[in-house]
């Protein structure tokens, strides 16, 4: 897509409070489309710019976060988080991707994913692994990509209305 840009974010001074404030819309806005994302639908904004807060508080060696810009409005996002313990420093979960329901169906997921693994691999990191809620339309997506679908666990987690759904997990060895 021309015009964006992607900033990755390896520690909490690298993020402004104005960035909390749209990675904290941007997340409403995915909870308010029903994406199983961790939260319920309505939670308040506070509530989600502390963790947005936290998770660049929480960011460590080699574990980032990726900002996908269109004229300095964030429209798009991914964490990855490595597994700090010696057996699995090889490894890391991509967590939290998301798009601006304004701005999906335009190549920003594919792009903040690929973005993901190649700095990933720049790391080190040579297996990324995921976890998403079956009856979302991005289990088929991450496939596309290249991921594996590994299995499923029923009634894992709620989604964002509070009913039960399963979560499917993945893998991608880069």
């Amino acid at each position: 897509m021309l015009g964006l840009d992607m900033k990755i974010c390896t520690h909490s001074s690298e993020v402004s409070t104005e960035e909390i404030n749209q990675l904290s819309h941007l997340l409403a806005d995915s909870i308010s489309q029903g994406s199983s994302i961790g939260f319920l639908n309505p939670t308040p904004l506070t509530e989600l710019s502390a963790f947005w807060r936290s998770e660049f508080e929480k960011l460590h060696h080699q574990s980032f976060i990726i900002l996908a810009r269109l004229d300095n409005l964030i429209v798009g996002t991914v964490i990855i988080s490595r597994e700090q313990r010696a057996n699995g420093r090889h490894r890391a979960e991509l967590r939290k991707l998301m798009v601006a329901s304004t701005h999906q169906r335009k190549g920003i997921g594919s792009r903040l994913e690929q973005k993901a693994c190649l700095h990933s691999q720049q790391q080190g990191i040579t297996l990324l692994y995921l976890d998403s809620a079956t009856d979302f339309l991005v289990a088929e997506t991450y496939e596309k990509w290249g991921w594996t679908r590994v299995g499923s666990i029923p009634n894992y987690a709620t989604d964002a209305s509070g009913s039960l759904v399963a979560t499917t997990y993945f893998y991608k060895e880069l």
